[in-house]
């Protein structure tokens, strides 16, 4: 890289985005130990059924930059450790949460595409997300009871409320959420984060499918949820201030 092109990249960082990255590391280590030991997927340590932080690792990535995807990765890095895994391999099983904001992240950019949102229908949006928070308290007691259908059914609605939230709001932003933030988002990291344990010895490879799809339906259901929610909450509020990353580090 020519000094030139790095002095771009770096203009503009300031205390700000640092300070913004450790707060964001520290935050989703917690989402990620929480998830781990509270609603674990049997025999796969590491793994949970419903990935709290998944929920937060794209928004971070929108708002933040490169800077939210770094948090997610170290995180993941501090929750292996923490489990007992091997430095090596959860530098490479962090990938999982790296790619799952960077991915969103440089489609958005490279579309030019701004987490903007402006609600023509407040009052409608916000009463979509208070359902999505019960979709996500019922996700959650269906995994911890163990009840698949219910679990995916609460899949199936989180789907359903955010093409309703399409319908009612700007179609562009929302689709765009719908397909690049919550579902290739949660494949990407699915692939990345199975293909680490199924290559270290892990997980045998005959129990990729399963792990995957638990993956992914979890991570999705998490984010069409509860990053729904954050990014209606939040996204207004962290755009007009001095910490939002409107490119990939400044």
């Amino acid at each position: 890289m020519s000094k030139t092109k790095f002095t771009s990249y770096a203009a503009g960082i300031t205390w700000r985005q640092p300070v913004v990255f450790v707060v964001a590391t520290l935050i989703c280590t917690v989402l990620a130990i929480w998830a781990v030991v509270s609603a674990p997927v049997e025999s796969v340590t590491g793994v949970s059924g419903l990935y709290i932080a998944a929920a937060v690792y794209v928004p971070l990535a929108l708002w933040f930059g490169v800077w939210g995807c770094l948090a997610g990765y170290l995180s993941c890095i501090l929750m292996g450790l923490y489990l007992g895994y091997s430095l090596p391999f959860v530098t490479v099983w962090a990938l999982a949460d790296f790619f799952e904001g960077f991915i969103p992240l440089l489609i958005y950019r490279s579309l030019k595409t701004k987490p903007t949102l402006d609600l023509k229908r407040p009052r409608l949006t916000y009463g979509l997300n208070a359902l999505l928070g019960l979709v996500l308290v019922g996700s959650a007691a269906a995994f911890v009871l163990s009840q698949t259908t219910l679990f995916i059914l609460t899949l199936i609605v989180s789907i359903l409320l955010l093409l309703v939230q399409a319908s009612v709001e700007d179609r562009k932003t929302w689709v765009t959420w719908l397909i690049v933030g919550v579902f290739l988002a949660s494949v990407v990291s699915g692939l990345f984060g199975v293909g680490a344990l199924v290559a270290f010895g892990n997980v045998p490879t005959l129990a990729f499918p399963a792990v995957f799809f638990g993956w992914v339906f979890g991570d999705i259901i998490v984010l069409a949820t509860l990053g729904t929610i954050l990014t209606v909450a939040l996204t207004p509020l962290i755009i007009k201030s001095k910490i939002y990353v409107r490119r990939f580090f400044s």
